[in-house]
């Protein structure tokens, strides 16, 4: 048996247990909450630091705040350790660079990208950059203002990717190691009305997914040693006959870069795609989010199973993956308004 740990971020309020920790067992695909920290509002979207011993939540609220916390899994506990003001409206967004020294967010609503720096005791330290996007896009209700959703490291590069659903845009910075400041080396131009929302990479291939929420479509790009990106097909996220209301949410590429898979929020569905030679999708298959809203989801390490955080139903489910296809519901936890799971060990932990 091996048992790996796990946090959840939620749209809790301040006084509940907004973020928790979880042991999975491997084996019997069984999830069990063994802790729980209030004092944050809507502790959304979480990130991991390279240690193992550290994560940062972002409090997607106005005014939102980032707060860094200890935790000790083989004890049982989450402790904040310190907390800063995160520059603007509903922080969607964190990432803990791989050198552990640097955070960066984004928020949805101020509309910009931020750069905190990490002290060496992991108190989230001051504020190096920011960058203000500006623009909007075709989809009036959604799409009035600039909106970063996401800001996520490209593999073995300081080079990070942030998708602008407001601006139909996707952002790449190069983050100076030293000084922590934001250089633009290339704003993507994605079809208009998408709304990008997060993206990711394949683990061998020169190819990214970026996943529109808007509009229900995964992009695939490719790109070269010089960094020039070319757009190599765009597939829908839904069934053809389904034409009712739906956003797409997270995207992942399995470990062994044969599998993508995606939610939709509406059919309330993972959708999982076979990847061919060149990193292209096919042969889609759909099966149910075990309940509404799946805002999130993570594939446990090892590439047995799928946990999603689905949103409006209140519960985190697990799935049963076969042949890399999710095929069995295994589990279903009551708990409020999961957005966001992040998996702490590894298999090999």
């Amino acid at each position: 048996m091996v048992i790996l740990h796990l946090l959840s971020g939620s749209y809790a309020s301040r006084d509940e247990e907004g973020v928790k920790l979880w042991q999975f067992d491997t084996d019997a695909g069984e999830l069990k909450e063994i802790a729980g920290v209030s004092g944050i509002e809507r502790p959304s979207f979480l990130t991991v630091h390279p240690s193992r011993e550290m994560f940062v939540s972002g409090s997607e609220d106005f005014n939102g705040e980032l707060v860094s916390y200890e935790v000790k899994k083989d004890e049982g506990t989450i402790k904040e350790h310190s907390r800063s003001g995160g520059n603007g409206d509903h922080p969607a967004y964190v990432t803990i660079d791989r050198s552990g020294k640097w955070l960066l967010s984004v928020n949805y609503s101020g509309g910009n990208v931020n750069v905190f720096r990490l002290e060496n005791d992991n108190t989230i330290g001051g504020q190096t950059d920011s960058v203000q996007h500006e623009g909007s896009g075709p989809n009036k209700e959604r799409q009035d203002a600039a909106h970063p959703h996401s800001v996520i490291q490209v593999p073995e590069k300081d080079l990070f990717a942030v998708s602008d659903l407001g601006t139909d845009a996707i952002y790449f910075y190069q983050l100076d190691a030293e000084t922590g400041k934001l250089s633009l080396q290339q704003a993507l131009a994605a079809e208009g009305g998408s709304g990008p929302r997060h993206l990711a990479y394949h683990p061998e291939k020169p190819v990214f997914y970026s996943l529109g929420e808007l509009d229900s479509t995964v992009t695939v790009y490719s790109f070269d040693q010089d960094n020039e990106i070319s757009n190599v097909q765009r597939v829908s996220l839904l069934p053809k006959a389904y034409d009712r209301e739906n956003t797409a949410a997270e995207v992942a590429v399995s470990e062994d870069g044969k599998i993508l898979y995606a939610s939709n929020r509406g059919h309330d569905s993972i959708v999982s795609f076979e990847i061919d030679a060149a990193g292209k999708l096919h042969s889609p298959e759909f099966t149910s989010s075990g309940g509404s809203g799946p805002r999130h989801f993570s594939l446990v390490p090892g590439g047995d199973w799928l946990i999603v955080a689905n949103e409006k139903s209140d519960s985190l489910i697990v799935l049963k993956l076969e042949n890399g296809r999710p095929a069995e519901l295994v589990q279903e936890i009551q708990t409020d308004s999961p957005v966001c799971v992040k998996f702490i060990t590894r298999k090999d932990k």
